[in-house]
């Protein structure tokens, strides 16, 4: 099969491959547009987000909205997007809005109609408070080495536009991101503007024909899941059980 090429360099095929899943997307996101109500915008965003994912993720994956929890009872913001194993774990609460265990956490992701200075901020405390859970009772680290009882969260601001002007847009909003010195963000993806590694200070610029750093955020995504929930044992549910039998009285 011959590779198609576009401004000068040659297409993988896999990112051929991912063209019908991006552009059903892209025009959802058009769609969206047309919403005046800036909730139910909000809300159809986040949901065409969560159904891409579904669409390109391995079954045994679920994609919702919801919140995690720890054994100390610590528990992170709501979150737009949060991915788990279903085969391995299971959530506490499971409708519209799930609740899982923080062992269970694997990805999650903010969506944002608009990144402003003020939406920044707000990202950034969220994936702050998030980082701040203790799953297994540790610390979430960064980089897992040859320990294999750590754990890692994968995080990523999705935003669909940015205040910031075309002009070094990636190294700016880089550094609203990592105000202060923050590294609770991972990624950062702005539609029509590109991807940025927040950790390595890289940036792909997006392609609207080839989708390249949309598809770059999902691999980036799988390779994650694929790496650390292949680590990870089920969530301790008989240490969460264990801690309600305080609550027993005698009759």
């Amino acid at each position: 099969m011959r590779k198609r090429v576009h401004q000068g360099h040659s297409v993988p095929d896999f990112v051929d491959r991912f063209g019908i899943a991006i552009a059903h997307f892209s025009l959802r996101i058009r769609e969206t547009k047309n919403i005046k109500h800036r909730g139910a915008k909000g809300t159809e965003r986040e949901t065409d987000i969560r159904n891409f994912l579904k669409e390109l993720l391995p079954s045994r994956y679920e994609v919702v909205i919801g919140e995690a929890v720890d054994l100390f009872g610590n528990k992170s913001p709501q979150m737009d997007v949060v991915i788990f194993d279903r085969s391995k774990n299971f959530a506490f609460y499971a409708g519209d809005y799930y609740v899982i265990p923080a062992e269970a956490l694997l990805v999650s992701i903010e969506v944002k109609s608009r990144l402003n200075a003020a939406e920044a901020e707000k990202c950034i405390k969220s994936a702050t408070d998030l980082k701040e859970l203790r799953p297994g009772k540790q610390r979430i680290v960064q980089n897992v080495g040859t320990e294999t009882n750590k754990f890692r969260y994968f995080h990523v601001v999705f935003a669909y536009d940015t205040d910031i002007g075309e002009t070094d847009w990636a190294g700016k909003e880089a550094d609203r991101l990592t105000n202060g010195g923050s590294t609770a963000i991972d990624f950062v993806y702005v539609l029509d503007r590109g991807l940025i590694n927040l950790k390595d200070r890289k940036v792909m610029p997006e392609d609207n024909e080839t989708g390249q750093a949309l598809v770059a955020l999902h691999f980036a995504i799988n390779n994650f899941l694929d790496r650390e929930n292949g680590r990870r044992d089920p969530a301790p549910y008989f240490s969460y059980a264990t801690d309600l039998n305080k609550f027993w009285k005698k009759a």
